[in-house]
């Protein structure tokens, strides 16, 4: 099956897409078309773009609430209510470590949105995937546990391109 990504004023697409991809593979998912929205005017018609051609779609999007900032234009735009906690009705909550993210289904489609931070995407991928497992009749299971220190990974390359750069 092949599925969209849309990275939504993301700044660590590339990570994200590299963890993304991978973790999908292991399900038979291909990332066949990957799209970068850096205008909130753009998200929905990016959107609208991948779900005419995908079964499933993946917002990743910056921000630094407790979920992603595509949430809310998305629920919006889709008209789903938010109970009185702000919180979507009918939607799947996808728990992280300190964020959510949430799976919106309709009958034959499904928008994952995710924050755009990997040590999140470990947490929530495993909950979004087997819902997705079940909706699509995926076959696979999950890669085995990554336990990457993604922050010390950034901290590592910025000193080591700081100390090429002689500061």
């Amino acid at each position: 099956m092949n599925a969209g990504i849309l990275f939504y004023l993301a700044r660590k697409t590339s990570l994200c897409q590299k963890q993304l991809s991978h973790y999908l593979q292991y399900y038979g998912v291909n990332a066949a078309s990957v799209k970068i929205c850096a205008k909130q005017t753009g998200l929905s018609p990016a959107m609208a773009v991948l779900l005419e051609k995908h079964p499933v779609v993946f917002v990743v999007s910056g921000g630094t609430e407790a979920r992603p900032c595509a949430a809310n234009p998305i629920f919006e735009t889709l008209h789903i209510p938010l109970d009185a906690h702000g919180e979507p009705k009918r939607v799947l909550r996808l728990t992280g470590r300190d964020m959510s993210g949430y799976l919106i289904e309709s009958l034959n489609q499904a928008i994952v949105l995710l924050p755009d931070h990997p040590e999140e995407l470990n947490a929530m991928l495993p909950q979004a995937c087997d819902r997705l497992k079940l909706k699509f009749g995926l076959h696979g299971e999950p890669p085995p546990e990554d336990d990457t220190d993604y922050k010390a990974l950034v901290a590592e390359s910025m000193e080591a391109h700081r100390f090429k750069a002689g500061r």
